[in-house]
Order: C-alpha cells, then structure tokens, then sequence
C-alpha cells in the first residue's frame, strides 16, 4: 500500500495512459503533415508571385486551434474515474471553495498534477459556491417544488433536514419547546444541572432516518387514498408544531437558518432561563 506523496503521484500519473492515444498520436502526426504540406504550398506561391500576399488572408491561420480539439478528445478519454473517486472521498468532509486548492497541494508540482488537476476542476464536486450553477443547490432537491400536502414530499423533507448539520436538533427542539408546559433543572452525567422540559404528554421526537414513516404515521400524515376511511387513533401531540416547521422549512427551500427565523414563536414559560438550554 502507498500512502501520502506516494499515493498521490501514482493516482495523478495514472490518468496518462488514455484508453485514446493511439488515436491521438495518428491525428496529431496527421494535423502537423498538412500543416507543413500547407505551409510550403504558400511559401512556394509567394515566391512565384510576391503580391499573392496581398490577396492572401489565409497566411495567418495556424493550427492552434484544432490543436487544442485534439487534446481535449485525448483528455476526454483519459481513464478518471478511479482517480476522481479517490479525490473527492480525500475532500469529502472539507468546505467547498477549499477543494480545489488542498487538492493542488497534495498533487506532484510539474505536468502530471497540472494535468490531473484540469480533470477536478470540471467536476461538480470541485466547483466553488460562484461558479455553480444557479438553481444547483435547489434542482437538487425535487421536493422544493412540489406540494406539502403530499405524503411522500414530506417525507423527502424530513430525510433532506436530516443531511443538514443540526438538522434533526433543531427539528426536535423546536417540538420539545412547542409542547412543554414546565421545566425543572436536572443534573446531568457531565455533572452540570440543565433545563428539562415538562409537557402533559411525551413529546413524539424524529428519532432518524429509520424513523421518518413511523414519525409521519404517528403525527397523522397517512398514505390515505382520498375515498378510504381516515385509520382511528390520536395523533401525537407534536403534530401542529411538526407541520409548522415543515411548512417553513419547505416554503424556504429548505434553508434551516431562515427556517428557525420565520417560525412562530412557542408559548413562553414562566422564569424559564433565555434560549431554553442553560446549564448552571
């Protein structure tokens, strides 16, 4: 196994040998042929007759541009997949605008990192927040666009609020707070005492992924076809506080921060410590 310099030289060097260079090589021998049997063609029409030039706008092409044709169809071949996997799982945990630039440190200085570096930068995964595409961040998210009232766009929410850092905490906080009646101080293991709160019923919290359906079940959002009966049973008392935050949530595009901003406020208890979550 190779680690560290090592690894990342072979994984850069490994994208050299294109499945198309065989192809590449014959294309470019024939593109510099004609180019020369061009050239000396002109030359020798010049020299027949010098004032040919005036009238010739052709002497100032070049090949450069068919050129980089040829590279591009060469590059385009080369074997990345390997090498692309390795890099964005070596960056998965890093902010985007950083990607590109701990990936060029890692890389071998010269043309091999130079070349293995042009293939990251036209993955999505290595883009920066300016140059992705607008709308990227929600296309990605079908549900955005779809009504709340369905059963399956919610439970579309629930699981995309569960990728997001603080996602599932902030959800059962909110729920938490909603439905409680009372609070009392409680040691904790860390040997701090922190603010419990008391409803009249245990809350119904989301407990993960695994969890999303049976949640949705327990707060009344059934798979109901329109003519069926509505299933007997109580809904959990976490309910209206549960759609309450999914509607913001959703009419937000799923942004947590303007989410937790538009939600109404919860009944304030009396002589509760600010925020809800003091320790002493």
């Amino acid at each position: 196994m190779r680690y560290g310099d090592d690894k990342s030289f072979e994984m850069a060097r490994s994208l050299l040998p294109s499945t198309h260079r065989q192809a590449a090589r014959k294309s470019r021998a024939s593109l510099h042929r004609r180019s020369r049997r061009t050239s000396r063609t002109r030359v020798a029409q010049l020299i027949r007759d010098p004032e040919f030039a005036e009238d010739c706008a052709e002497l100032d092409e070049d090949t450069s541009s068919e050129m980089r044709g040829l590279v591009w169809e060469r590059q385009a071949s080369d074997k990345v997949n390997p090498f692309i996997r390795w890099a964005e799982q070596r960056t998965l945990d890093q902010p985007r605008d950083l990607r590109v630039e701990l990936m060029r440190k890692v890389l071998p200085a010269g043309l091999i990192g130079h070349h293995a570096l042009s293939h990251l930068k036209q993955q999505k995964h290595f883009l920066s927040s300016l140059e992705l595409p607008r709308g990227t961040g929600r296309s990605s998210n079908p549900w955005r666009r779809k009504p709340l009232s369905d059963r399956g766009v919610m439970a579309q929410i629930l699981r995309g609020l569960l990728r997001i850092p603080d996602g599932q905490k902030s959800f059962n906080g909110y729920l938490k707070r909603a439905c409680a009646s009372s609070w009392s101080w409680k040691q904790g293991h860390d040997g701090r005492c922190h603010v419990v709160l008391h409803g009249h019923k245990t809350p119904r919290l989301l407990m993960g992924v695994h969890d999303v359906l049976t949640f949705l079940d327990d707060v009344g959002v059934h798979p109901w076809p329109p003519h069926s009966p509505q299933p007997r049973g109580e809904p959990a008392s976490t309910r209206e506080p549960a759609l309450t935050f999914l509607r913001a949530f959703h009419r937000l595009g799923g942004d947590l921060t303007a989410t937790l901003a538009a939600l109404p406020p919860v009944p304030r208890l009396s002589t509760l410590p600010r925020g809800g979550t003091h320790s002493r």
